[in-house]
């Protein structure tokens, strides 16, 4: 039963930003104590907005609801518009009132929490949001609901065919409930672009540039698949993959695999796969996955995009690290 639990808000209080709690209705536990669901309303003609701009911006996304949705347009001309911002929203008093909802499953030994952030315009009084937000627990099931249970396969109909949409980046948590996952991957994923953009910047573009200028007939153009060079690494990020399609002076270009030991600072130019040849520049992603799905998992080329770390002992001990006697068999040093 949703109340004034100071127990549920001691776990907030120990989790969050303190300012997120402000205006703290109460909550409500699962019978089995291993699930929560919290509340608070706040009243924005009360509080400084820019106070709590920055920490909203951090909630991923806000919905809106109990406004009239032609006060939130702002025309450009007669037949074109755009929406307004949220400051715009809040300085004209579409939205009076912002709640963030907390619900979270107590999992591993600790706790996940999801944040949500909403809006609420003026078509309902004070005592008509906060009822909403307070019934919500007592729906039947709301314990049970699918973000507290594992992830079911998200399916498509195509012709009278039933087709599984793959997320590889979802399938090392697919035995977490959803709430976990969701959370897991977007840790481990802002995590391993901030390595991405840390080891690209430090190591590996200084890297190519050495190569350009010490050995210029066999690399004079490193080419990145996307934004940034594509990057394999396991989670403990103790050594790195990296590749690019690479132009030698006779404007033929070829795939070539080269390691970071973060170690040892050592580079050293894979050697496993021998590089084809051609004759222009492509998008050569698929021509990665043709490589590793012959000694990996990786056998689709969402796994070039996702939050998804090369984990597989065999892969490393194997294919890339393997020894003949004091020498790597697959590792040139550069």
């Amino acid at each position: 039963m949703f109340n004034y639990n100071s127990d549920l808000e001691a776990i907030l209080l120990s989790r969050v930003n303190a300012k997120l709690l402000v205006g703290y209705l109460g909550g409500a536990f699962s019978p089995q104590k291993d699930k929560l669901y919290a509340a608070t309303l706040v009243d924005i003609s009360t509080i400084d907005y820019d106070d709590f701009a920055y920490l909203h911006e951090q909630v991923n996304g806000h919905s809106i609801t109990n406004f009239d949705p032609e006060l939130t347009k702002k025309y450009i001309s007669n037949n074109s518009w755009q929406y307004k911002s949220t400051e715009e929203c809040i300085e004209e008093g579409i939205y009076q009132y912002f709640s963030i909802i907390f619900t979270g499953i107590y999992f591993e030994q600790q706790w996940f929490i999801i944040k949500e952030l909403c809006f609420y315009g003026d078509l309902k009084p004070e005592r008509d949001i906060k009822e909403n937000i307070i019934k919500i627990t007592d729906y039947e099931n709301f314990w049970e609901q699918s973000i507290f249970r594992p992830q079911e396969p998200l399916t498509i109909n195509r012709d009278g065919e039933t087709i599984t949409i793959r997320r590889v980046e979802m399938e090392e948590f697919k035995d977490n409930p959803s709430l976990v996952a969701l959370l897991k991957q977007g840790k481990k994923e802002k995590i391993n672009r901030l390595y991405n953009n840390y080891i690209e910047a430090e190591f590996i573009v200084p890297f190519f540039e050495r190569l350009r200028i010490n050995y210029s007939q066999q690399y004079q153009e490193f080419e990145a698949l996307r934004v940034g060079y594509t990057t394999i690494f396991p989670e403990h990020k103790s050594y790195t993959l990296f590749c690019s399609l690479v132009k030698d002076a006779d404007k033929n270009y070829a795939l070539y695999y080269f390691l970071f030991d973060t170690r040892t600072r050592k580079f050293y130019r894979w050697t496993y796969f021998t590089p084809i040849g051609f004759d222009f520049s492509f998008f050569y992603g698929q021509l990665i996955i043709d490589d590793l799905k012959q000694i990996s998992q990786w056998n689709d080329i969402d796994f070039l995009d996702s939050s998804c770390t090369m984990d597989d002992e065999a892969f490393w001990d194997n294919y890339v690290f393997a020894r003949n006697g004091n020498h790597y068999t697959f590792l040139e040093e550069l």
